[in-house]
């Protein structure tokens, strides 16, 4: 008898055991953990259709958790729907999952590519909130029928194509940092609009080169891929171009490039590898970058016929010494966001990580028939230490400079006209054609010009320079009656 109701206990406490419902802990350092932080809906759509990705909500603690809400942030307006667990729906509530389980979580979106109002990156997010604790999983679908180039795993950066071209069939979306390889190359066609999503960018490593082929009436646009109209001068939207140390042979030929955090920037130049400069830009406007317009980093660049314009730091920025050759360049600072910053900086030397000086050439610095101006009082900045070369010349430029920053009666300064006004059309609109009245009128060099017909016998507005034997400092020449 006693075996027997031993028996019944322990057929009870298994039962009771097998029925309790885990413990569902509440502790705010216990959270979950998703299979995948970002899900990518990446099919071209040549017509309207629909794409569905998945992910798995991890349990991985002791007990139960229950999961607060799980929305779209979104909401009814997003292009996206849930399901979770088998549930459709956009927002749920008090969702438990047992210890050590898991529950699937499928996301579907609809777009139309032919719908030239939807971006091509439309982005949301499933925000999880559990044990006070907000999380969430990143929505990413591609939106207009486009040419996206992007990681295939998830990464931040991605190797393009070795010797890629890129025409102008359709745009280009880049979704991360685009690499061109060691040795190889990207050619971008004439009238190809390239859009870069959030921290999107173009980066060339060592011996990779860049190769933009523009024209007058079909320029390459490089911008980001926020199509509202209220971003249309939003600086910062992308990170820009990098050409990093080593870079060879990189040409930039009738380009736009806008609103990038930084424009262009060319590092460390490999005179052994190439007898070409590091970059040679012509017939170009970088503008509204909330950094740097054009950078040069111990690098060798030749800049003809060019707008650096209204940055949120320099527009020109030639540090660490090297080699730097502008012809009828306008570089033009308004400070459009608000910081104080000169449109042409020149140094010779960089800080170590031990806060020492080193010195580092500027073999070359020649500004030629060029508009260096701005809202500040002084537009140059030229920072040297002895130990290194310093050469530097300004020559038949219109200059805005202060006396004390800049002893423009020097030799380093020839012919140049100073703290007379260009009279730019919209000059806050990065407009920088001129007026007839202004201070850069007639004041080039024509030996020059006559010199190197090929790079700057024409205006960037393809007027000739040479008509009235009166060249216009700048990169725009004045047309009478016009």
């Amino acid at each position: 008898m006693f075996k027997l109701i031993s028996l019944i206990s322990v057929v009870c406490l298994i039962a009771l055991s097998a029925c309790k419902k885990d413990n569902i802990t509440t502790n705010t350092n216990d959270t979950v953990s998703f299979s995948s932080d970002t899900l990518f809906f990446d099919t071209v759509f040549t017509s309207v259709g629909s794409s569905t990705r998945k992910f798995k909500i991890h349990n991985k603690n002791n007990s139960s958790i229950r999961i607060a809400s799980i929305k779209l942030a979104g909401g009814a307006n997003s292009i996206f729907r849930l399901n979770v667990n088998g549930v459709p729906g956009i927002e749920f509530k008090d969702l438990e999952i047992r210890a050590k389980d898991s529950v699937w979580v499928f996301a579907d979106v609809t777009v139309d590519p032919q719908n030239s109002n939807i971006p091509f990156v439309v982005t949301d997010s499933i925000e999880f909130s559990t044990n006070g604790n907000l999380q969430d999983v990143q929505l990413v679908a591609f939106g207009q029928d486009a040419i996206f180039h992007k990681s295939s795993n998830g990464a931040t950066s991605f190797l393009i194509d070795c010797n890629d071209i890129w025409d102008n069939n359709k745009p280009h979306v880049v979704y991360g940092v685009a690499v061109i390889d060691t040795n190889c190359s990207l050619t971008i066609e004439k009238g190809t609009h390239v859009y870069f999503h959030n921290n999107g960018a173009i980066v060339a490593l060592n011996k990779g080169s860049l190769q933009v082929n523009g024209t007058k009436n079909e320029p390459v646009i490089m911008e980001g891929d926020r199509l509202e109209p209220e971003f249309d001068n939003i600086s910062g939207q992308w990170q820009g171009i990098y050409l990093f140390p080593l870079s060879i042979n990189n040409e930039v030929n009738w380009a736009i490039i806008k609103n990038a955090r930084l424009g262009i920037q060319a590092d460390t130049v490999n005179q052994s590898a190439s007898s070409n400069p590091t970059l040679k830009i012509s017939n170009s406007k970088i503008f509204n970058c909330s950094s740097l317009g054009i950078a040069g980093r111990g690098s060798w660049i030749e800049g003809y016929n060019c707008v650096f314009a209204n940055c949120g730091d320099y527009c020109g920025a030639f540090s660490l010494g090297g080699t730097y050759n502008f012809k009828h360049c306008t570089f033009a600072n308004y400070s459009p966001n608000g910081i104080d910053k000169v449109a042409v900086i020149l140094n010779n030397w960089f800080e170590d990580n031990n806060r020492n000086i080193i010195p580092r050439d500027l073999d070359a610095a020649n500004f030629i028939n060029c508009i260096i101006y701005g809202s500040q009082i002084n537009e140059i900045t030229l920072s040297k230490v002895d130990e290194g070369i310093f050469n530097y010349n300004f020559k038949n430029c219109l200059i805005k400079a202060n006396i004390s920053d800049v002893d423009y009666e020097s030799t380093q300064f020839a012919n140049c006209v100073v703290n007379k006004q260009p009279q730019f059309v919209n000059k806050t609109q990065s407009n920088l054609n001129i007026e007839a009245t202004s201070a850069a009128k007639d004041i080039g060099d024509l030996t020059e010009v006559n010199n190197d017909l090929e790079n700057i016998g024409f205006d960037l507005n393809e007027n000739s320079r040479t008509n009235d034997l009166k060249p216009d400092a700048g990169a725009f020449e004045v047309v009478p009656g016009s």
